[in-house]
């Protein structure tokens, strides 16, 4: 059994997530490349970031890895601030207070 507790004891969780998201999203990252980055591991072969990605809102089955490359972060916040979809704003809110 894997022990999660270990990757979080220097770092909280909402610290993390928004770096996941854009790992993902803006990096186009896999998940397991996601976690040897932030967390120095390959042992939960790409779940642990999946689990983390879907529980706000983002999809990791379709084509959101790396949807945001060609843009800047400041114009994509906005964009999902402007949205109606409260996942949107949920993870428009996580960037902007970890990134801008």
């Amino acid at each position: 059994m894997f022990k999660t507790y270990n990757l979080f004891s220097h770092r909280s969780v909402t610290d993390l997530v928004p770096e996941i998201i854009y790992c993902y999203m803006f990096e186009g990252l896999s998940l397991v490349e996601i976690e040897k980055r932030l967390f120095n591991t390959s042992d939960y072969k790409g779940w642990l970031s999946k689990t983390f990605l879907n529980y706000y809102g983002i999809d990791t089955e379709k084509e959101n890895k790396g949807i945001y490359s060609n843009r800047t972060l400041p114009d994509v916040v906005s964009e999902l601030y402007q949205s109606s979809n409260v996942i949107h704003i949920r993870v428009a809110k996580l960037l902007k207070e970890k990134y801008l």
